[in-house]
Parts: C-alpha cells; structure tokens; sequence
C-alpha cells in the first residue's frame, strides 16, 4: 500500500512540476514576435536617397519591413485624397503637395515637418540654341517657348512664377510660357529639345538615377542658374505621420531617423552635380 501511495505522489508531483512549466512557457507555446512595418509614400524626385537611406535603416533596424510607394508626389497626394492610400509616413517635394492633406485632416499640422530643401533651376536644352546666359534672357524676342510646371498645382511651378514677379519678368514674359502638367513633363521638353527654356526643380535632374550611381544632370540638360539663390529663398520638402497610421510610434521613430546625421548626409550628397553654363 505504502509503495502504492509513494508511486501515486511521485507522479503527482511529476505533473505539477509539468504544469508549472507550461505557465511559466506560455502554456508550452513560443509565440514568435510580430513583426513591425511601415508604408511610406516618397517622392521619385528624392526616390535615389531614400532607397541608400533605407539600406542603412534596414541594417540599423533589422525587425522591421518597409514597403514603399513612389511617383510623382502629386499622384502619391491624389492617391491619398481620392483613391484611399494610407502610408504611415509621407513625404512632400513641397507645400502644394501636402497642404490639401492638412486641409481634409488626413495629416495634423503640427505633424509636419521640414525634411530638406529644394530649389528650382533655369535650364535649356544642352546645345542651348538661343544661347541664354541668364534669367533676364527670357524678356529677349527670339525666346519664344517656356515651360513651367502648373504653379495652381506644382510647388516648383508656384515658386518659380513667384520669384519671376519678385525679379521683375513675370509680366513681360507670361504670355510665352507654357504650363505642364508635372515637373517630369517639363524635364522632358527640355532635354528632348521642343523648349528654349524651362523652370524645374533641382532634384528632378537626378530622378532617373539609382542609388549609388555618380550624382550627375543628364547630359541633355544645361543648368543656366538656380533661380531662388537670385530670390533668397527655398522650398520645403516635407515629412509627416498620417493620422490614420496604426504605427505611429515607428512612424515617429523612422522621421526621426530621416532626420538623422547619417540620413541628412545622404541627402545633402543627392543635391548633385549639375552641370552648369559657362
């Protein structure tokens, strides 16, 4: 009886040992960890940096998946209005570009904040055929085809005919200008010849390049002069949360990070080489 008592017990307290085990192990289950992700809408126009930024992200920040959309920035903001898109994070080449967000509260004010700065830049075909040295080339009667990005939807557009005012050509000038649709599209005109002349943002000479290629213009392009250095002034590249974003605090943490010493070098180094007229 007292072997059969004994072997009872050593079996109970077998099973309790198992049970105690199994609380503190979660029941006997490892649940492996979730893993963290971001969405993020960037600019093509900023798309090179972005993707060397990232790589050192990823190395920095292993746990975590990022995924990416990447166009023009007004697609991207449109996307977002009209179409349902909700990155955590987005980035604005320019006010135009996220202001409509701000207004339809889809991005808090305060939430944004300035990520770096851009210019607009003169530039011509690269045999520049009207031989123009400067901006006041364009009151000349023999320059007759200018294009700019619509400014009621560009920032590069808004800034370039507020600086062409502020310079005093503007009026002398806007009945031969013509609006494009996108910054790209002017970008084209220029490098394809069917312009003497076009206002475009700086980063856009460099937005068919891939991370790491040497910062270089297109070799179609001829930079006559970065126009807002005549104006003193730049425009804002922007970068916010999204309020819908279910990932705030690493939304929070990877714009800190952007922001960084190391993200900002990567994007200073992207300002490129232009090449510039003589």
């Amino acid at each position: 009886m007292n072997r059969l008592l004994f072997g009872v017990n050593k079996m109970l307290n077998l099973f309790i040992v198992l049970v105690l085990l199994a609380g503190a192990s979660g029941c006997g289950v490892i649940k492996p960890k979730k893993e963290k992700s971001l969405s993020i809408s960037v600019p093509c126009s900023i798309f090179a940096a972005f993707c060397e930024i990232l790589d050192a992200y990823k190395k920095d920040n292993p746990g975590v998946k990022v995924s990416f959309d990447t166009g023009n920035t007004i697609v991207l903001m449109r996307k977002v209005l009209y179409k349902g898109a909700r990155p955590d994070v987005y980035i604005s080449t320019g006010p135009l570009e996220i202001e409509p967000l701000i207004k339809h509260g889809l991005i808090a004010a305060e939430a944004k904040t300035v990520l770096t700065f851009d210019s607009i830049i003169l530039a011509t075909p690269a045999t520049n055929p009207k031989h123009i040295q400067d901006i006041s080339d364009l009151v000349r009667s023999d320059v007759t085809s200018i294009a700019i990005p619509d400014p009621s939807t560009n920032s590069s557009g808004k800034f370039a005919v507020e600086a062409l005012k502020q310079l005093n050509i503007w009026e002398k000038i806007k009945d031969k200008v013509m609006f494009t649709e996108f910054g790209r599209h002017t970008r084209n005109y220029i490098m394809e010849g069917k312009i003497d002349v076009g206002i475009i943002y700086k980063s856009c000479l460099y937005e068919d390049l891939k991370a790491y290629d040497e910062v270089v213009a297109p070799k179609d392009i001829l930079v006559i002069k970065d126009i807002l250095k005549e104006t003193n002034s730049q425009i804002p590249s922007s970068i916010a949360i999204l309020k819908t974003s279910k990932n705030k605090a690493l939304a929070q943490e990877f714009i800190n990070y952007m922001h960084s010493g190391k993200a900002q070098a990567i994007l200073k180094k992207w300002e490129g080489k232009e090449v510039v007229n003589k």
